[in-house]
């Protein structure tokens, strides 16, 4: 486990946009519930289904991808216009070690399953990378 958190520590945000920087906001997974590699059609269902509890809560929402910084390993995700409570529950809803949370530029690793700390990761404008449009 604690090397998955490592490896969360390290994830990069791949992104069409950039984002204002006074904006707090969670960034939310469906897929690989609990840090097990799902099959791709599992996620890919995982993913809509959490696209649907968006709509549904009509919180805005953006597309993101969490990344290995070599891009080894991608994830689909969402940035949601939230607070960290909803957040957290998004990730309990979902089964997820964590969450992420960027506070006015500033990133977070929020434990959800995870027995661990909090962890501030310093600026998120720092592991954002953007994609060509």
């Amino acid at each position: 486990m604690m090397e998955l958190w490592q490896h969360y520590k390290n994830s990069i945000f791949l992104c069409h946009q950039r984002l204002a920087t006074h904006l707090s906001f969670a960034i939310v997974s469906a897929q690989n519930p609990a840090g097990v590699n799902a099959p791709a059609v599992y996620n890919r269902l995982l993913d809509k289904q959490l696209q649907a509890q968006l709509q549904q809560t009509g919180l805005a929402y953006r597309s993101v991808i969490g990344s290995a910084p070599d891009r080894s390993f991608e994830e689909r995700s969402w940035m949601v216009l939230c607070d960290k409570v909803q957040a957290i529950a998004l990730g309990r809803l979902f089964t997820q070690n964590a969450i992420f949370w960027v506070d006015k530029n500033e990133l977070y690793l929020v434990p959800v399953l995870m027995q661990q700390p909090e962890e501030h990761l310093g600026g998120f404008a720092n592991r954002l990378v953007l994609l060509p449009a």
